[in-house]
This record gives C-alpha cells, sequence and structure tokens, in this order.
C-alpha cells in the first residue's frame, strides 16, 4: 500500500475533479470523445504517478545528508522528467488509440490543482 500525505492526496482528488471538469467541457469541442478521454486518462494517470514519485523522493531526502540529498533528488528530478517526455512520445505514436490533446491536457493538469489545494487551505485556516 502506498502511503501518501494529507496534502498529496488532497491534489490527487483535485486532478480527479479537474480532469472531469475538462471532460465535461470537451464534449461540446472534441470530435472522438472517446479518443479523448483516453487521452486524458493516460495523461491524468501519469500525473498522479509524478505527484507520488515526488513526495516519494522529498520524504527519503530529507533523511539523507546534503550532498546526497542533492544527488539524489537531481536524479529523480531527471527521471521525471525522461518519463514525461517518454508518455509524449508514446502519445505522438498511438494518436490512433488516444488523443494527444488529452494527454497534455491531463500532464498540465498537476499545477492548477496545486493552485487550487492551497488556495482551499488558506481559506480554511
Amino acid at each position: 500500500m502506498i502511503k501518501i500525505s494529507k496534502t498529496t492526496s488532497q491534489i490527487i482528488v483535485m486532478m480527479i475533479a479537474l480532469s472531469l471538469l475538462c471532460l465535461g467541457i470537451s464534449v461540446f469541442f472534441v470530435k472522438d470523445i472517446i479518443m479523448f478521454l483516453i487521452g486524458l486518462l493516460f495523461g491524468s494517470i501519469f500525473s498522479i504517478l509524478k505527484i507520488i514519485l515526488l513526495e516519494k523522493t522529498l520524504n527519503k531526502a530529507i533523511d539523507m545528508e546534503k550532498s546526497k540529498a542533492i544527488n539524489y533528488t537531481r536524479f529523480n528530478y531527471v527521471f521525471r522528467y525522461i518519463l514525461t517526455f517518454l508518455v509524449l512520445i508514446i502519445a505522438v505514436y498511438r494518436r490512433d488509440i488516444m488523443d494527444l490533446f488529452g494527454v497534455i491536457i491531463g500532464l498540465i493538469l498537476t499545477r492548477p490543482a496545486i493552485y487550487f489545494v492551497n488556495l482551499i487551505n488558506k481559506k480554511s485556516i
């Protein structure tokens, strides 16, 4: 079982909500909604995975000495970007089953989700 923090779980829930909102809006603008849905799911699931990997990296780096922590976080930073690149390459080559625009939206939803979670948490204080 993956143990994640309250903030990370809030971000994941917000990302799911924003994905559903994007899906609802896209019904009016996208020709093939099924391909868009598959792309959005692919990008969103990968973004959720990146958030979990980021939390694991930071939690592990806290217990390391400074030089090892810097190298560890840099390696994981590059690793997450390589994974993002691979997801985009897969989306480009598999355009027959998923919409590239949906994948990109799923990948970008992390940042608005973090902003909304921070806004909600600040209002509750």
